[in-house]
C-alpha cells in the first residue's frame, strides 16, 4: 500500500496483508478471532530495513502471518502514540496484541528462523 513505508532496498514485505492502525483492523481481528501483529518501524531504522528484507520477505513468515494474524504496520514518526504505548525496547517493534489492542508480548528485530520459532 502507498501509505506504508518499507525498506528502500529490494524486499517483499508488501506481500503481507498490512492494515493501518484503527478500529477497522481491530474489528477484523475480533471478528476473525485472530491476534494482531503490530510492526512499528521507521524509515531511518537500519534494523527495520533488515526486517523488511529478511523476515517479512520470507515466504513461510508471510504465509503464517497472512493466515493467522491481522497484521498492522505503523510508522514510528507518523504514529508516536503507538510507539509510546507498544514499543518493546527498540525498532523495529514486533508486538503481538489481542483483538482489543492489549499487549500480549513482543520483540525487536527477529531473523526469519527466530521469528518462525516465535510464531510456533
Amino acid at each position: 500500500m502507498d501509505s506504508f513505508r518499507f525498506s528502500p532496498n529490494t524486499n517483499l514485505a508488501d506481500r503481507i496483508d498490512w492494515h493501518p492502525w484503527g478500529e477497522e483492523a481491530l474489528a477484523k481481528a475480533q471478528a476473525e478471532n485472530k491476534p494482531v501483529l503490530l510492526s512499528i518501524s521507521a524509515v531511518w531504522c537500519h534494523w527495520c530495513h533488515v526486517m523488511d528484507e529478511t523476515s517479512y520477505s520470507d515466504p513461510d513468515v508471510q504465509r503464517i502471518l497472512n493466515e493467522n494474524f491481522v497484521c498492522i504496520r505503523a510508522d514510528n514518526d507518523r504514529r508516536p502514540d503507538l510507539n509510546a504505548r507498544y514499543n518493546v525496547g527498540g525498532w523495529p517493534t514486533t508486538a503481538f496484541l489481542t483483538g482489543h489492542g492489549g499487549l500480549i508480548g513482543g520483540a525487536t528485530y527477529l531473523p526469519p528462523d527466530q521469528f518462525l520459532a516465535m510464531l510456533g
